[in-house]
């Protein structure tokens, strides 16, 4: 089996669990010992077969990482650092939930049940959302809004 097979099957086992950049393969496939020659190869073909996509991977991620809990902020800068240009971002922003519903939903099943007057408490939701990626804007409506449901 010559080398490009060996890098073509290895990039093919890897996007057939679940999506990749293609940076992220780039990586994967330099960290197996392939040829940066082979490796540019390998991807070219498997971007023209329809294979990888970098546009596909942002909208499967965007979907996945907002399903967790997480905000635009944080997912922006996620893509950004799996080799997604601000571009193809900038594209798929319209497929963004509004963070105030995204965060409603997370809140509510994350501090269910807790003592929100408790200071330490409340600090403690507001540094997890932030990290997150909601603005403080944001928090403050969310736990505004469920303090008032709670009572």
């Amino acid at each position: 089996m010559s080398e490009y097979d060996k890098c073509l099957a290895s990039a093919q086992k890897s996007l057939a669990m679940r999506e990749h950049s293609k940076i992220q393969l780039i990586n994967k496939l330099k960290n197996k010992g392939f040829e940066t020659g082979t490796i540019n190869n390998v991807l070219e073909d498997l971007r023209n077969s329809g294979f990888q996509s970098d546009e596909r991977y942002t909208e499967e991620y965007i979907r996945y990482r907002q399903n967790s809990g997480y905000g635009l902020e944080k997912i922006i800068y996620e893509l950004k650092s799996n080799g997604i240009s601000s571009g193809l971002i900038d594209k798929n922003l319209y497929k963004f939930i509004d963070d105030y519903d995204v965060l409603l939903d997370f809140a509510k099943f994350k501090i269910r049940n807790k003592n929100l007057e408790d200071q330490k408490v409340l600090f403690r939701y507001i540094n997890n959302f932030r990290a997150r990626g909601f603005e403080g804007d944001t928090i403050l409506k969310v736990i505004e809004n469920i303090k008032r449901y709670e009572k």
